[in-house]
């Protein structure tokens, strides 16, 4: 980094963004949202299932 990025405060917001962005890409997937993930693909499944008779 040079020195007028830092001093920069879009450079800033950026640095710290990307942080931000990283740390949410390294939490797990909460058990709860892939349960009701599973049960659309199920609900999709059994919609699909109908309109094809």
């Amino acid at each position: 980094m040079r020195a007028s990025d830092i001093l920069d405060p879009n450079s800033q917001i950026g640095v710290k963004l990307r942080s931000l962005y990283s740390a949410v890409q390294e939490e797990a997937i909460p058990d709860r949202f892939l349960d009701l993930l599973e049960k659309l693909d199920q609900a999709e499944l059994v919609a699909s299932a109908k309109t094809a008779k």
